[in-house]
């Protein structure tokens, strides 16, 4: 079962300077192979502001000194994930196409999607798993304590989540994943390491987000929806008449693939 929790959105906004007590955010992208040490794997390292939006979204953020080449994914990320969010200092007409197309995409907005409650403490380390947890495209939503809602409650320090497995933000992700299981996820990514889904839904509607933190177009990978889904519609910015592949029902799911993904696609769903 899917929880839902309500969350603000809108499109980010352009000024010259960061509004006063706004939180930096880092530029989103992936660095190659430029690993952490909280990577077990050699994976593209995805810096992406996502969870930050998630944990806090009520606060005011900024993105800052962002190349003209990431202008259009902060934009992206900004307005998919729910953001209060300030782009500083670009020219406006750098942003003017991004903004058009999410302008043309608005519609009714849909609480973000939830398999499993993260007891969210506000330290840096609860932080850190946060960011694993989404960039592994694992749906989460913070909470004070337990909460009966959702039949996986993640919290560190507890028997089933130990602090010490923690230290190490990657393998604490794959910990969650083994105790929600595969056949449990509402959202599954294949063929990418660097595509981020965030998937919203109320009721017989779902709206799938799939933003490419990659500076390259991503291609040939495929998604998985868990329910009674149909796809109704699929737009991505940049690429006029993209058309998902291979679409079909399965044990489920909804499973589609797309053949090339260049920046952010949005699919509409409803129940079948």
């Amino acid at each position: 079962m899917i929880a839902v929790l309500l969350v603000a959105a809108g499109l980010p906004e352009i000024a010259a300077t960061a509004p006063p007590g706004a939180a930096k955010l880092v530029v989103p992208g992936t660095r190659g192979h430029d690993v952490s040490g909280a990577s077990s794997s050699r994976a593209p390292w995805v810096d992406s502001n996502g969870w930050r939006f998630r944990r806090e979204p009520s606060k005011t953020f900024a993105y800052e000194n962002v190349p003209d080449a990431r202008l259009a994914l902060a934009a992206a990320e900004a307005y998919v994930f729910g953001g209060k969010a300030v782009i500083v200092g670009p020219n406006p007409a750098k942003l003017a196409p991004i903004l058009a197309f999410l302008k043309s995409i608005e519609g009714p907005r849909y609480p973000p999607a939830a398999d499993f409650g993260v007891v969210d403490d506000g330290s840096a380390q609860t932080g850190e798993v946060l960011n694993l947890l989404t960039r592994r495209n694992l749906l989460w939503a913070p909470i004070a304590a337990f909460d009966k809602r959702f039949p996986l409650v993640v919290e560190i320090g507890s028997p089933r989540f130990p602090r010490k497995a923690a230290a190490n933000p990657s393998d604490f992700a794959s910990l969650v994943r083994q105790a929600l299981t595969d056949e449990k996820r509402s959202l599954r990514v294949y063929g990418s390491e660097t595509i981020v889904g965030y998937l919203t839904a109320e009721g017989g509607r779902a709206r799938l987000h799939l933003l490419n933190y990659s500076t390259d177009p991503v291609d040939g990978f495929r998604v998985r929806v868990l329910g009674p889904w149909k796809l109704a519609a699929l737009r991505a910015y940049g690429q006029t008449g993209l058309a998902a592949e291979d679409v079909e029902s399965a044990r489920g799911g909804l499973e589609f693939g797309l053949p090339r993904l260049d920046l952010y696609a949005v699919a509409d769903l409803e129940k079948q």
